[in-house]
Parts: C-alpha cells; sequence; structure tokens
C-alpha cells in the first residue's frame, strides 16, 4: 500500500506542479538581491508568495511601455486583473526575466506542495491523487497565485492570479489587523474597568479623575500633518533628515527614503516616514501605548497608499509619489483624525466582546497582544460588576 501512495504522490507531484530545471543565468546582481532578506516590506513579508510577487513587480515597473500603462489604469483594471491584457507590450528580455522568476517560483512550490503531501496521511493522499486537478478540493490544496497549466513561461494567466490573489490577500492582512487592533483596545478597556470594582469609592474616583486627565493630555498634542502632504515630507526633512528647509527637493527626498535603493518607496518605507506624526501623538503623555502608535502608522500608511498608489501594486513609484504630494488629496488643511479623535469600537461591539470574556478562563499570564498589562480577565461571578460602557465609547 505505502508503494502504490508514493506512487500516487509522485505523479500527482509530476502532473500538477512540474516544471523543468530553474533557469540559472540569472544576473548576478539579481541573485545578490534574492540572498538578502528584505525586511522593510512587511506586509508583503506577511504573504507566502511575496517575494514572487515583489519580484515580478520589479521587473514589470523597468518595462516603459508597461509600466505606463499601469500608471494610467483604473484601480478595477488593476484588481480585477485586467491590466494584464498588455503583458504582450513588454520587451523580449523583461518577459524573460518573467519567466525565469516563475521558474523559480515554481521550484519553490515543488518543495512546498512535497512537504504538504509528506504530512498528509494515505487516505488523504488517495483522495488528493484521485481529485479532479481543477476542482475545488485541489484548488484548496495548490497555491493559486499561479498558473499551473504553463510550467515554463510567465503568461496573461499568471500576472491575473498574482493581481487577483495580492488584492484579496493584503486586503484581508489588513482587515485582520484593524480587527485585532479593536479587540486589543476593548480588552484594555475592560481590563481598565475591572480594576476600578476593586478599589473602595474614594480610589476609584480619583482613578477616574487621572484617567479622564491623561486622555485630555493625549487630545491636545502638536498639529499632525495630513499624511502625505508637502509639508508632513518637509517636515521631516528638516527635523529628521536635517537638511535644509530652503533645499527640500521631491526626488531628493525620495531617494533618501528609498531605503533599499530599488526606486520605490515599500510600505514599509512609506511607514517610516510617517513615525514623525505618530510620535506627535502617542509619546511624551501620560498614557503613551506602543501598541497605539504602530497602529496610527499603519492607518496613515494605508491612507497615503490609497491616494497615492495608482497602479495598486503597494508600492510608489517616483511619479506616483510627485502625482500624489501635488494632489488635490493631499493638502494639509484637511488635517488628520487620530485614533485619539475617533472611535475604535461601538457601545454594542464592547458589551459583546465583555460577555464573551465572561465564559473564557481567567489567564495565567498577561494578554499577548499588551505584555506590559498584568491584569487579568476577571472570573464569571466577578463580570457582573463590571461597569458597562458609556455612550460613545471611543478608543480609550
Amino acid at each position: 500500500m505505502r508503494i502504490t501512495i508514493s506512487i500516487l504522490s509522485i505523479f500527482f507531484l509530476i502532473i500538477t506542479i512540474g516544471a523543468p530545471p530553474v533557469v540559472e543565468k540569472a544576473n548576478k546582481d539579481k541573485q545578490n538581491a534574492d540572498s538578502k532578506e528584505d525586511n522593510s516590506d512587511e506586509l508583503l513579508n506577511d504573504l507566502e508568495y511575496g517575494r514572487y510577487l515583489k519580484e515580478v513587480v520589479e521587473i514589470l515597473e523597468n518595462d516603459p511601455e508597461f509600466k505606463k500603462k499601469l500608471e494610467n489604469a483604473s484601480e478595477h483594471d488593476i484588481k480585477s486583473g485586467n491590466i494584464a491584457q498588455h503583458l504582450g507590450l513588454v520587451q523580449h528580455h523583461v518577459r524573460t526575466k518573467l519567466d525565469e522568476a516563475k521558474q523559480r517560483e515554481m521550484a519553490r512550490l515543488r518543495e512546498l506542495v512535497g512537504q504538504k503531501i509528506r504530512n498528509l496521511s494515505e487516505k488523504e493522499r488517495i483522495e488528493l491523487a484521485r481529485s479532479d486537478l481543477n476542482g475545488k478540493h485541489m484548488k484548496d490544496f495548490l497555491p493559486q497565485h499561479i498558473d499551473h497549466q504553463n510550467s515554463q513561461a510567465f503568461g496573461q494567466a499568471d500576472l491575473e492570479r498574482l493581481i487577483q490573489h495580492a488584492s484579496k490577500d493584503l486586503d484581508e492582512i489588513d482587515r485582520k489587523r484593524e480587527q485585532q487592533f479593536k479587540e486589543y483596545e476593548m480588552r484594555k478597556e475592560y481590563e481598565r474597568r475591572t480594576k476600578l470594582t476593586e478599589m473602595n469609592e474614594e480610589e476609584r474616583k480619583k482613578s477616574e479623575a487621572l484617567h479622564q486627565e491623561a486622555m485630555e493630555k493625549k487630545k491636545h498634542h502638536p498639529k499632525v500633518n495630513h499624511p502625505g502632504s508637502v509639508d508632513q515630507m518637509q517636515e521631516v526633512w528638516e527635523d529628521v533628515d536635517h537638511l535644509e528647509a530652503q533645499q527640500f527637493n521631491p526626488k531628493s527626498f525620495f531617494q533618501l527614503h528609498d531605503i533599499n535603493g530599488d526606486g520605490l518607496l515599500d510600505e514599509g518605507e512609506i511607514e517610516a516616514i510617517m513615525l514623525k506624526e505618530a510620535e506627535k501623538v502617542h509619546d511624551n503623555t501620560p498614557e503613551a501605548d506602543p501598541v497605539e502608535k504602530q497602529e496610527e502608522m499603519d492607518r496613515m500608511r494605508e491612507h497615503v497608499m490609497k491616494e497615492f498608489d495608482k497602479n495598486n501594486d503597494r508600492m510608489l513609484s517616483y511619479e506616483e509619489f510627485q502625482h500624489g504630494i501635488n494632489g488635490k488629496e493631499a493638502r494639509n488643511d484637511q488635517g488628520w483624525q487620530s485614533l485619539e479623535d475617533s472611535t475604535v469600537y461601538s457601545d454594542q461591539e464592547f458589551q459583546s466582546f465583555s460577555e464573551q470574556l465572561a465564559h473564557v478562563p481567567t489567564p495565567d499570564s498577561p494578554h499577548p497582544n499588551n505584555p506590559a498589562s498584568g491584569n487579568q480577565v476577571p472570573s464569571p461571578q466577578e463580570q457582573k460588576h463590571v461597569p458597562r460602557a458609556p455612550p460613545s465609547v471611543n478608543s480609550h
């Protein structure tokens, strides 16, 4: 039986992701770049196929005709994958690089799928080997960001699949992050209120007064520049880069903050530019919270990418950057609504979250998202004494 299973597994691998030997003629610069882990773009690193996605985008950005099509395409054409129709415009040497990138990805997937198969039970292997290659079972098992039907060349189907899956997966990563932050804020407030129930009336009034005072101080922070505005970039140029104000130049600024020198600002590099604005709100305050500071930077980065990134590739070319800071959406007079000025969760959400915690056993350690907090979730018996959310509860 084991021999039969092994044969079926090998047959399955050959049929589904069989590919010729990986092309070895990639230039030395690319090999050196691949040998270093790029930690600047955390979102792309969260994708299992993030390195492949970034490589394909960089290759296509080097083709003038296709780059022009990307810059003029609508958001729908990008996210739907319709832009892939113009793949035939790219130059021959660009197509060759795309083919080589795909073959490297196919080789990686052979290893990945092989490991997944080795982790299956004998019954699961038989079911997989007998399943329809185009069926849901097989699609759930095989990575779908690549066209497995053509193992040698990067075609229109490859670009369509890559764009569609990346758009969906990256949006999902952002959505999960926002939900995790909301739960973090509700847990933080829940634990604060639980602590109040352990105090006498005098202590509780004093604690509440100090909390309200701290919240008011956080709201009276220095003016926050609108993310992506020229004013924001100039302030970074002067206060962070320590350069003369009158010498500010968008192209020089772009090159200075293109840390890895690839001619693009990725999301990690954009986020770094937002650091000074986030510090205005979340540093040097009585209840400064590094988790909230990071969320502020994430939201600023999302805003800039939404307004600037016209081809939706999660990176900014200089043309996109220049057009963005001069656009109507980057005016500084629009200001910025920070976390302190916004409502992260509703009264109903907080109440529902509190009721859920009432049925969770008391943990032995602090919440993983808040290692600094030593508060424990109260037992169900204590839960009934936890104050309910007052009207218009914000993030605090």
